[in-house]
């Protein structure tokens, strides 16, 4: 079992827990899918506080969840929290633009 110290994980385990997170989203899924494959990857987006994870939310000791803060990638850029090649910040903006998450989108 690993520790419960947030913030220490695996690029994988990010990328587990977002699609766990998505699984049976039309929407989410395919979304999440164009990040983890052309964004700026997993600890770029940790580190800009666009992502969020939470340990073990269930009963059943499923693993991590996480989410993307869809919302606050445009502020995470003008703040230069957020390190992302022009690619990757496209791939980014497409895949919350798709998510339908995004306010008037």
């Amino acid at each position: 079992m690993r520790p419960s110290l947030l913030g220490v994980w695996t690029a994988d385990e990010l990328e587990v827990a977002l699609i766990r997170t998505a699984c049976g989203d039309p929407d989410l899924e395919p979304a999440l899918q164009l990040v983890i494959d052309e964004g700026p990857g997993m600890f770029a987006l940790l580190s800009a506080g666009l992502l969020r994870v939470q340990p073990d939310v269930d009963d059943l000791g499923g693993g991590l969840w996480a989410e993307i803060e869809w919302s606050d990638i445009d502020d995470a850029v003008i703040t230069r929290g957020l390190r992302a090649t022009p690619p990757q910040l496209a791939a980014l903006r497409t895949a919350a633009a798709r998510t339908g998450l995004l306010p008037g989108a």
